[in-house]
Formats: C-alpha cells, structure tokens, sequence
C-alpha cells in the first residue's frame, strides 16, 4: 500500500458528483487532491481545482501558483486561478475572506456539489484553541466540522482524522513535493504561536494532547448542532423578517437565545451572512433584549433597535419600495394585502378593516410614508401630520416607514393597522364595499391593540 493509499483508507468518503478543491500547493492539499484521484472515477471532468493568489508573498506566492498549474496539466485535473484584491488589508481574515468569495463565486459558476478543504486534525486543534484564547463559546468551540454549509454553498473536509506529520510521511514515501508557506515560521500570528509553541508544550505535559483537543471541538460540534436545531425550532420561520419580538427570545436560555440573535443576523442577506457576529456583540444584543429600549450598533452599519417588545434591525439605508396603483379587487403591498369585499353593514374599525363607498379608493396608490404625509381623522375639523398622528397612536419609530398607507396625493386614507381618515361618513344605505388589510400588523400589538 502507498502512502496515499494509507490516507485515503482513514479519509472520509467523497460524495458523487462535480467536486471543487481548494488548492495552495501545501502539502495538506496536494495530498487531498492525489487521494481524490484513486477513485476510479474521478477525473477532470468531475473534479476542479482552486488556487487563490493573494500575492502577499511576492515571489514565492508566485512560485506557489506554477507549482499548482503544473501538478494540475500532469494530472489533467482543470485549475482556477484568482487573484483577489484585498483592499489594503494584509491579515488573515482578510485572505480567509477574499478566498471564500472567490470560492463561492467558482461555485456557482461550475456547479460543483461541494467544496473540499484540506484542513486536518492538527489544524483543527490550533483553531479550538485560538478560539478558547479569545473567549469564543460553544458556536466558535465547535471549529472546522467535516461537513458546513457556508454562504449556501457545501464545505467537507475529509482529512480531519489525520495528522499534519502523518500526510507528510505520506507524501514523503510516495516520493511527492509540496510547496511550504514561510509565513507559517511568523510567530507573530497567533496561529503560528499555538502551533510552535502551546501545542508542543500541551503534548509535553499530556502526550496526545493535540488530538483530544481536536476530539473535543467535534463533541462541542455535536453540542452545537442540537442547540442551533433549538433556536431554528424557536424561531420558527422569523428569521428573515426584520423585526422580532422581544418575548419570543426572552423565554429562551441564554444558550438558544444567542443563536437565535445570530441566525436572525444571518438571514437578512447574503452581506451579512459574510459579516458574522462576535461573541461580544451577540451578547450586547441579547442584553437589549432585556432592556426596555436602547440601541446597538452592528456591523455593516447596521442599528438593532429595541422598541415597545420589538427588536429591529435597521439597515444603513432603508429599501423604500416602490408605490403600488390600488386595483380592486386585491392589490399586494409591503407583505400586506389589501383587498375588496362586498359590504359587511357596518363601518368597520378603520384599522383592520373600513366600509367606503364604491370607487371611493380608484385612483389612490399604496406606498410608505412620506414627508408632508397628513390624515383628516374621525371626529376631527382638520387634518394633521401623519407623523404626530402616529405619535398619538403609540407607533413606534422604527415600523413608521414600513407601514402601509392607501394614500391620495399627500392624504392618508387608510394606515394599515393605525386607523383611517378622509372617508365619507358611513351611509348605510348607499353602496358601500369594504377594504380589509390582511397579513401580519405587528405594530398593532405594540399599540396595545390585537389583530
């Protein structure tokens, strides 16, 4: 038996299909690529592999990058080379970032199955404890699983049984180069410290200490996987609004709810899905939720604002949408519906649900609030500004621009969930037809009042 066919023995099986490699040229990875050609049909038809330029090494990035295009024409394996710009940034989280993306984008454009990283236990262990070092908790503890899905893509990595020295014994027997990154040899970076000098003395003090620690970050991944199915349980299909009640996290454990906060995060968009929060701010979050109001700042620049039971999440630029023409009998807008029933012989409660004559809302178009905005409310001589009536009804800030208005010119006619103004007083005997808002009001329990 050779030496990759040792490790592929100890590997985790590879699924079918169109299979994406990343590919530095180290010795981790050029043995994940060998070792997914001894399956006999895996080929370059099915198989791709990445290799990310960020030049941060000059010469010898250089170097790294004809090493792979070489390895790859010997084994007719297709390569995709990028070189992304990092904007000034020269850290590792940069290049991690930049690589992702590009990974990604490589992705879709192939339609690979997943992603194979060549991330082994050793690497594993050094992230656990990098992660320990700054305080992660179970989420961070639970580093590099063999199989993540990430940005909506499928990440595995097979090599997570083996050692770092054991691939390399390996590749030494089979008589196979790799290129060696002299930035590993930097104790600046913290990576590089808990590999030259924590492990070794950890393993001094408990030989095999580096791979129970590895061991340990897969139980911590076991622990995390029933803990975020309890938060996506507790959720319950929220996340991708823009809003949540206060109550639906605060009768959570600190455990769920720090999940929830993050999931909630993620699902606002693909950006944000890149920008993770941190353990410092997951819990400044979670502490507002106890707090009657308050604010705190995001990344991306983005505001989680508590207000009357709600918290929001408050992009850097609100996405006004567009004005939509009223057409009877049903026009879609905002989430809402707004539709036309036959009379019910009654006025209606104006917030819900109001009787008007018939045609009375051609003409009229649903939109958000703007600048100038005034309802004529019931019982009232004179109109007012839709802001201090709003005010009045115990609206808060943050659902003011996302409610629902039936508006002619700058006049307010119905405010979905509010109330309703310059309606022609209810005749009974005319021909009437009732508007009706149907879909989700939150702010009407926030007012105090129940849909």
């Amino acid at each position: 038996m050779t030496g990759l066919e040792s490790l592929k023995a100890r590997m985790s099986p590879l699924p079918e299909g169109r299979l994406l490699i990343g590919l530095s040229g180290g010795a981790d990875s050029v043995a994940l690529l060998l070792t997914a050609l001894l399956d006999p049909d895996r080929n370059g038809t099915n198989l791709c592999a990445v290799h990310v330029n960020h030049g941060l090494r000059g010469g010898e990035s250089d170097a790294d990058e004809a090493f792979v295009r070489t390895l790859c024409e010997g084994k007719g394996i297709p390569l995709e080379i990028r070189r992304p710009d990092l904007g000034g940034r020269r850290d590792e989280n940069a290049a991690r970032e930049a690589r992702m993306a590009c990974f990604r984008r490589i992705m879709a454009d192939t339609g690979a199955r997943a992603l194979l990283l060549a991330h082994n236990r050793d690497d594993r262990a050094e992230t656990f404890l990098m992660r320990l070092l700054r305080g992660s908790g179970t989420e961070g503890l639970a580093c590099m699983g063999e199989t993540e899905t990430r940005m909506g893509f499928r990440i595995l990595r097979p090599m997570l049984s083996l050692g770092r020295e054991e691939i390399r014994t390996a590749l030494r027997e089979d008589g196979i180069p790799w290129r060696e990154d002299s930035s590993n040899e930097d104790e600046r970076y913290l990576r590089n410290a808990v590999r030259k000098k924590l492990i070794p003395l950890m393993n001094s003090l408990a030989p095999g200490a580096s791979a129970r620690i590895a061991h340990t970050a897969s139980l911590a991944q076991a622990d995390q996987e029933v803990l975020q199915t309890l938060a996506e349980r507790a959720l319950d299909g929220r996340e991708s609004r823009s809003w949540m009640p206060a109550d639906v996290l605060l009768e959570q454990p600190e455990a769920v709810r720090s999940r929830m906060l993050r999931s909630w995060w993620r699902a606002q968009g693909p950006a944000l899905r890149e920008r993770e929060l941190n353990g410092e701010t997951t819990g400044k979050l979670a502490a507002l939720t106890e707090r009657p109001d308050g604010t705190v700042n995001l990344p991306a620049g983005y505001r989680c604002v508590k207000n009357g039971g709600f918290l929001h999440l408050i992009p850097p630029e609100r996405n006004v949408p567009e004005p939509a023409e009223w057409r009877e009998p049903v026009t879609e807008f905002g989430g809402l519906t707004l539709r036309q029933e036959p009379s019910a012989g009654n006025p209606g409660d104006g917030k819900t649900c109001q009787e008007v004559p018939a045609g009375f809302a051609e003409g009229c178009v649903l939109r958000t609030r703007r600048p100038g905005d005034r309802i004529r409310p019931f019982g009232c001589a004179g109109s007012r500004k839709l802001q201090d009536y709003l005010t009045d009804r115990k609206i808060g800030e943050p659902w003011r621009d996302q409610i629902p208005l039936l508006c002619r010119g700058t006049e307010v006619i119905l405010a979905a969930g509010v109330g309703a103004g310059a309606i022609p007083e209810w005749n009974r005997e005319g021909h009437n037809v009732r508007l009706l808002w149907q879909g989700e009001m939150p702010w009407m329990r926030e007012a105090g009042r129940t849909v």
